[in-house]
């Protein structure tokens, strides 16, 4: 506790104002100062930038891929009211697949085939990407809808018939019998991700009569990353699911996500230069005050309180810093799009060309901007405290010299 609190905060308060907000002082003690607020500014600023992008093509990535993939699948025989008493489990459809090879004279191709139910939570997205032709009708006895790089790839044209090979188990003899079998162009669609060029759809009534087998139940789930979770509750259940989405991308997120920790550690080293820069600035500036704190203490402040000055003094400097660097950094990260779109206007350069999406993603999100700021507090308040606390090595009693005998 402080002997003195509102003498050690006005005091705080005056050495704060002066280092950074007036001209009072020494030049240099106010170059420090203001240079390591602006620096501990951009180091926080550039953080959540980043992980606000690294956050946006996340949740594209997983818009656009998780959206057309199966979250589980589990058998035909499981009762639906076991999957739908699951809190996470959206929706649960019949729902058929085959990888298929495209017949072609360019040559073959090898994608993946789905049927769909007509009330699958997937119709809907694949209807808001279609970009040319139809949805099937009753009356399409084998539509097929192909994703727009494929159809431009093999030059195919709306109602052009499509001869695909698929892989059909006979159910006596378990044998595979290869089959050619023909399938009507009605539309194409773009979700402008790897998938459209390696997913078509048809009806699943159409698929389930060429393949000849029963559909399986697909559960779409409210949190697909928590298809573990809902995975392990199914196997507690005693209902094993036959497939995750995690067995095709699951690699592929994890590097996502590793790839964002390491931006963040890589970017956490400019909080920490500027870190660096503040505990120099506050050893100049103790340095600088030894005098004032020997008359502070000659007046009735004992070492404590003086530490406590010093103390208020970086928190406010740390504050000032974290507190413009998070304003800055959650209103740039908001314009980005705009201001990429700007800069591609007047040089054409693009930080998404060649990528499958038209702008860049941005999502900013509470939870881990207010990780980054409660971080980088602590990290200042741990640096602060060891910095006084080692520096600070005033005699308790101020009469007995006119100037400290150990230096600060």
């Amino acid at each position: 506790m402080m002997d003195h609190p509102k003498m050690v905060l006005a005091i705080a308060l005056r050495f704060y104002c002066n280092g950074v907000l007036r001209g009072a002082g020494r030049r240099y003690v106010q170059y420090v100062n203001r240079a390591s607020v602006i620096g501990l500014a951009l180091g926080t600023a550039a953080l959540i930038m980043v992980v606000a992008v690294m956050n946006g093509f996340d949740r594209e990535l997983q818009s656009r891929l998780l959206s057309v993939t199966p979250h589980l699948l589990v058998s035909a025989n499981t009762p639906r009211e076991q999957l739908t008493s699951h809190d996470n489990v959206q929706q649960v459809q019949p729902f058929l697949s085959a990888d298929v090879l495209l017949l072609a004279d360019q040559g073959g191709l090898l994608f993946r085939l789905q049927g769909l139910a007509p009330d699958d939570h997937q119709v809907t997205i694949m209807q808001d990407a279609l970009r040319k032709g139809r949805w099937w009708t009753q009356q399409d006895s084998a539509p097929i809808i192909l994703g727009a790089p494929l159809v431009e790839r093999f030059g195919y044209r709306l109602g052009q018939s499509i001869p695909v090979a698929l892989i059909k188990i006979d159910p006596e003899t378990h044998r595979i019998q290869p089959q050619v079998s023909s399938f009507m162009l009605i539309g194409t669609y773009a979700l402008g991700a790897e998938t459209d060029q390696a997913i078509a759809i048809t009806s699943l009534s159409a698929l389930a009569k060429v393949l000849d087998l029963t559909p399986t139940q697909r559960l779409h789930l409210r949190d697909p990353m928590a298809v573990r979770t809902v995975r392990e509750d199914l196997i507690s259940r005693g209902i094993t699911p036959l497939s995750s989405w995690e067995h095709e991308f699951g690699a592929f997120f994890q590097a996502v996500q590793l790839e964002k920790l390491m931006m963040g550690l890589l970017l956490s080293v400019l909080v920490g230069l500027a870190l660096i820069s503040l505990s120099a600035g506050m050893r100049i500036v103790m340095l600088e005050k030894q005098q004032t704190t020997v008359i502070l203490m000659t007046l009735g402040l004992t070492a404590k309180d003086c530490r406590h000055v010093f103390l208020i003094q970086s928190a406010l400097l740390s504050l000032t810093g974290i507190a413009i660097g998070s304003l800055l950094g959650v209103l740039l990260a908001s314009q980005l799009p705009a201001l990429m779109a700007a800069i591609e206007g007047l040089t054409g350069f693009s930080i998404v060309t060649g990528s499958y999406f038209s702008d860049l993603p941005v999502d900013i999100r509470l939870r881990d901007t207010a990780m980054i700021i409660i971080l980088a507090l602590l990290a200042c308040a741990w640096v602060m405290w060891r910095l006084v606390q080692s520096n600070f090595r005033l005699a308790q009693d101020p009469a007995r010299s006119n100037s400290p005998s150990v230096g600060i």
